[in-house]
């Protein structure tokens, strides 16, 4: 069978909205690893390959449920616009279904086709009635089909499939993600992604060469998980070992934290300019902890130049682990996994840090070969 495809928010993009189309046919492509996709008016239509089966229906089911700028999509019928072949199909599907009541739910977006919409329900409700044991029911019935007439198809179908949503990966520009090994970055990233960005991900680690294989393959596998939903992704492994020493030798405890993720910022932001990137994406939560007080925050962003983009800033726990769960991302960050920032937490951090305190900390530091050398030093892995 085709599969037909709805979007929302692309249709209130005025003159930009074909680029938004066109972007989410391309993804599409991409997904499914096919060229026949078509864009029609208000919609894409994904025709039926000569292999598909049900394995390969759900396959494809699975895919598409990940793509941002899908709203829900159907597997369906396509045929001429012609009343009796729609009839056909109509009935057929209502014997196969064994349902007893049903409802004929049309749309028309071709206003020559001879029937509106009501008269089309009523039509092809009537045929059903006489043909198949079945009811009429327009509230809560056991099966709705679905009838689209377009200038050159009908569509028809009895089921749809929910989508993401939002906007088309690579629609909105390329972005950076500061990547721990917890559960909201992870979250944030995926936000991001639903608003159309590309994210590129940043990792610090402080381990040693010889224990880093085994230990990425956490990193590795949350960026497998949220690869589903941008089709390609690219990870930068930082060595970070060096530059924490030197932190933990010179700066006071309290500002350990404040003083590392701006060291942090720094590292990243040179791999942000050379992939073209527009900001960046955290994790960051008004006062999940300490480094994330308001104060803290201003201090810490402060080291770049670039937007920082926080989308959960304003969401409780259980609300981010239960998109973390929805995306499939929890599981993989609840893994046990020692990170820069655990190594770094004071008994008693800092909450309101002030930027002349932390310049005149950073003064002393004299680590700016140590940042470009944990850049030069970095591990590029394409997903």
């Amino acid at each position: 069978m085709s599969i037909l495809i709805h979007y929302s928010e692309i249709a209130t993009k005025g003159r930009n909205r074909p680029f938004f189309e066109n972007m989410l046919v391309k993804n599409i492509k991409k997904a499914l690893d096919t060229k026949k996709v078509k864009k029609l008016y208000g919609k894409i239509l994904v025709e039926a390959g000569p292999n598909d089966a049900k394995g390969v229906s759900e396959e494809k089911e699975n895919i598409l449920r990940h793509i941002p700028g899908i709203v829900h999509f159907s597997f369906c019928h396509v045929m001429e616009p012609k009343l009796e072949k729609i009839k056909k199909v109509v009935l057929d599907i209502a014997k196969k279904s064994k349902a007893k009541t049903f409802r004929i739910a049309s749309a028309r977006s071709d206003k020559r086709f001879a029937y509106n919409s009501m008269q089309l329900n009523n039509i092809l409700g009537e045929y059903v009635v006489a043909h198949a044991k079945m009811k009429v029911k327009l509230k809560d019935p056991e099966l709705t089909i679905f009838v689209e007439i377009d200038p050159k198809y009908a569509f028809i179908y009895d089921s749809k499939i929910k989508g993401i949503g939002g906007l088309p990966v690579g629609s909105a520009g390329k972005i950076v993600c500061l990547l721990s090994g917890g559960i909201d970055s992870p979250v944030s990233a995926y936000s991001l992604m639903k608003r159309g960005c590309e994210v590129v991900f940043v990792h610090f680690y402080n381990y040693d060469e010889k224990a880093k294989p085994a230990k990425k393959k956490k990193i590795e596998q949350l960026i497998e998980t949220l690869n589903k939903f941008q089709l390609k992704s690219r990870l930068y492994m930082i060595p970070f070992l060096d530059l924490q020493v030197e932190l933990v030798k010179h700066v006071p405890p309290r500002y350990r934290m404040i003083v590392y993720r701006r060291v942090m910022f720094k590292i990243a932001g040179q791999i942000l300019e050379s992939e073209g990137a527009k900001g960046f994406v955290t994790g960051d939560n008004i006062a999940q902890v300490a480094s994330q007080t308001l104060e803290n925050l201003n201090v810490i962003y402060e080291a770049t130049r670039y937007p920082v983009f926080a989308p959960l800033i304003g969401l409780n726990k259980q609300e981010i682990i239960e998109i973390a769960e929805h995306i499939g991302t929890y599981k993989t960050s609840i893994i046990p996994y020692e990170d820069c920032c655990t190594f770094l937490v004071a008994k008693h951090p800092e909450t309101r840090a002030t930027i002349e305190k932390i310049r005149e900390i950073e003064s002393g530091l004299g680590i700016n070969e140590m940042i470009i050398d944990a850049v030069r030093r970095s591990e590029v892995i394409d997903f």
